[in-house]
């Protein structure tokens, strides 16, 4: 059955998520651009110990699992339970992988 205003939904939460993507990606390429010059003028390459490649590598990492969460809660501000347990599903796997691999390294 088709639902009033359905269509629209959807099409504003694919233009979020491909404003997210887009803006994410660019921000994210921006941050390991500055890494990789940073070196050549001879400045600290690091944020605190941390260099500021692997900050934009995680920005790129972590891309997915924010368009994953940002569904999850449009799905249950829609009132869309299914979907919505779908995605917290997906989302609680991402978690436990990242949670795997930090223990077990």
């Amino acid at each position: 059955m088709k639902v009033p205003g359905e269509n629209t939904r959807l099409a504003l939460l694919d233009r979020q998520l491909a404003i997210l993507l887009s803006y994410g990606t660019l921000a994210a390429s921006a941050v390991i651009m500055v890494g990789l010059v940073l070196p050549l003028f001879s400045l600290p390459s690091a944020i605190g110990h941390v260099p500021v490649v692997t900050v934009g590598v995680a920005g790129i990492i972590l891309l997915p699992v924010v368009r994953v969460l940002m569904m999850c809660l449009s799905f249950l501000h829609a009132r869309d339970f299914i979907f919505a347990g779908i995605a917290c599903f997906v989302l609680a796997i991402i978690v436990l992988s990242f949670v795997i691999g930090a223990v077990t390294d």
